[in-house]
């Protein structure tokens, strides 16, 4: 208030010092030392300056352990002039999880709401906000998968062990007992209740220009959650580069025609995924990028890699152009992993073809290929797969132009987050009348 009309101010103005202490929340440090400068704190309601105060006694923690105490996250490792809060990082993660804000947006939101209270352009710190959210989201994935409290520590982390798993999906030693194994798979009972659908399918939306590189956008945890491992995949794509796309049957013809246009400049073309087809859940490792075009080498590897590591009774696999991706299927899979013909060789893979799909198919396909013939499928339908694209491609237009690392995080972030919310709802989709 000043002279009889309100005044633009803020906390740092008025003198406002926020002292850190020993402990958290305890008596702050008669041994204090001042942040070098102004210190700049990013919030859910605007962009602060404030006079911050270090513990300096012999007690002390580092400034950056001091920050974290009171949850604040710092953007340097040494000592740093900036800081997050954790409920801005949470509100940024779910925003950009269900809605897909951009980290763009969302801090033009923040210096937006700080300048309309200050009426001056707030300190700009928006590379600092994106490289702790970067570190933010690798934290609280090692953390939801319990690494704090392994052995090993986050260096025993295996491929794919962060990425939820499907509850509800058969897994031999955790809802099934082991002795299972030994039914006969060629009963129908049987394959329905321990058959795992498996949905194949590309997408062309999920693109990436060819900006920045893995040495500049590194990519934390690769290979840890949904995304397939980066060097390992390369390697298994530069083995087949002259491979031409995959041929496909009647009226897909000029789709595929249409997926290989507007490419120039693209490092990516789309992605592949690999989804429980009756639980809508993405599968650790599933996903993995389309260079040019939906390729046998690109689409063998995701199957691969998703059903790696665990054993099954049955796998039925629906795939919109299984017709053509079952042809020499085995032979191509002799060459990447020969132990899956030894698990799966006697009939044990079925190849399917979604239903709403299958129209566009020539005839010969309907009965080989139809979830409406084959034993033990029940009602399944196949197409979940398109339901996740579905919230995936929100995400387009921001990691489009994202480093490959960003872009992985991210992308493994959101894809994490559609699992929880299938999972967190999968008991009220059809709740019981009471």
């Amino acid at each position: 208030w000043n002279q009889g009309h309100f005044w633009a101010t803020s906390l740092f103005d008025l003198g406002l010092t926020i002292r850190l202490g020993h402990i958290p929340g305890g008596p702050p440090c008669f041994y204090s030392q001042k942040s070098r400068g102004h210190f700049i704190v990013i919030h859910t309601n605007g962009i602060h300056t404030l006079n911050v105060e270090f513990c300096a006694c012999g007690l002390s923690l580092e400034p950056r352990n001091q920050l974290l105490h009171i949850q604040w996250y710092p953007a340097s490792p040494l000592d740093p002039q900036t800081a997050v809060t954790f409920a801005c990082l949470r509100q940024f993660q779910h925003f950009n999880c269900l809605g897909k804000i951009p980290a763009f947006e969302y801090y033009r939101g923040l210096e937006t709401m700080t300048k309309s209270r200050l009426r001056k352009n707030p300190p700009d710190r928006y590379k600092a906000f994106l490289r702790c959210i970067f570190q933010w989201r690798h934290l609280k994935m090692c953390k939801r998968g319990a690494r704090g409290h392994a052995a090993s520590g986050i260096t025993g982390m295996a491929l794919g062990e962060l990425a939820i798993d499907c509850p509800a999906c058969p897994q031999f030693g955790k809802n099934l007992p082991m002795t299972c194994m030994n039914a006969p798979p060629h009963l129908a009972h049987v394959c329905f209740l321990y058959t795992l659908f498996l949905a194949l399918d590309a997408n062309f939306r999920l693109r990436n220009r060819m900006v920045s590189n893995h040495y500049k956008s590194l990519t934390l945890g690769d290979g840890w959650a949904y995304l397939v491992p980066c060097a390992e995949y390369e390697d298994h794509i530069l083995k087949y580069v002259g491979q031409d796309e995959m041929s496909s049957c009647s009226g897909f013809a000029a789709m595929f025609l249409a997926n290989l246009k507007n490419v120039k400049g693209l490092r990516v073309s789309g992605v592949g995924g690999c989804i429980c087809a009756r639980h809508r859940v993405w599968q650790g490792n599933g996903i993995g990028d389309l260079q040019k075009g939906e390729r046998y080498c690109n689409m063998d590897f995701i199957f691969w890699a998703a059903i790696r590591g665990n054993d099954y009774l049955c796998i039925a696999v629906s795939y919109d152009i299984s017709c053509q991706w079952s042809r020499n299927f085995w032979s191509r899979m002799d060459d990447l992993d020969p132990s899956i013909k030894v698990k799966y060789g006697d009939g044990r893979i079925m190849f399917m073809i979604p239903k709403f799909h299958l129209r566009a198919h020539k005839s010969a396909c309907h009965m080989k290929y139809s979830f409406n013939y084959a034993p033990g499928v029940g009602q399944t339908h196949g197409e979940t797969v398109e339901e996740g694209w579905s919230q995936s491609n929100k995400a387009a237009a921001q990691t489009k132009e994202m480093g490959p690392g960003t872009r992985a995080m991210t992308l493994d972030d959101i894809f994490g987050f559609a699992n929880w919310q299938t999972i967190e709802n999968l008991g009220m989709l059809n709740p019981l009348p009471v």
